[in-house]
């Protein structure tokens, strides 16, 4: 069999087709054959997969099982109608995921880090920065309701982090008012002296 068999054996697979069907559809020898079809488009699929490419196959997977509820679903089966409805929020988040990433978190927290002045000490701190901001940016594009509220739990641990690289508005002021306070400081010995003693 060819790649080109195995990719509509795959389809099919992800179309809710049974493997026997496949089999049939296809002239597998048998259903183990059908199978491994299935397992080679899938293996060669995931090579150097992006992740435009997995959001794709799962909205492909999505729409199928969504096709396979949907008649119980207009046939008043409340179970069913539940199921449609979480798969096409499903199915809404992973369309929309490529322009909520785009606007994320993630991408301006490392604009921020790029601006600062840093150094190796600091990887640790920045790091955790950027786990945070992922995290937020996955539930936020990913999640539902009750998951984004306490993804967004974390943004205070973010700010944190940013503070202590020195990358909010109070922050810089403080690190401002440090740097006169410390430029107005007497410099040599005998300036602290006559300081102290007001000569």
């Amino acid at each position: 069999m060819t790649a080109e068999s195995d990719e509509k054996a795959l389809n099919l697979f992800l179309a809710a087709v049974p493997l026997s069907k496949i089999k049939q559809q296809l002239a597998y020898r048998n259903v183990t054959s059908a199978e491994a079809a299935v397992r080679r488009a899938l293996k060669t699929a995931q090579t150097g997969k992006k992740p435009d490419t997995a959001r794709q196959m799962e909205i492909e997977r999505l729409d199928s099982l969504y096709r396979a509820i949907y008649p119980s679903a207009l046939g008043g089966d409340q179970k069913a109608i539940d199921q449609c409805l979480k798969i096409g929020e499903q199915r809404l988040r992973l369309l929309d995921a490529p322009e909520k990433r785009a606007k994320g978190l993630q991408q301006a927290y490392e604009k921020t880090v790029k601006a600062l002045q840093t150094c190796d000490e600091d990887a640790a701190v920045i790091q955790t920065g950027s786990m945070i901001a992922q995290q937020i940016d996955y539930a936020v594009t990913h999640g539902t309701g009750q998951e984004v509220t306490k993804a967004l739990y974390l943004v205070p641990h973010l700010m944190n982090v940013l503070t202590a690289l020195g990358a909010t508005p109070a922050a810089r002021e403080t690190v401002k008012s440090v740097g006169q306070e410390s430029f107005q400081q007497p410099r040599d010995d005998l300036s602290v002296f006559r300081k102290a003693h007001q000569i």
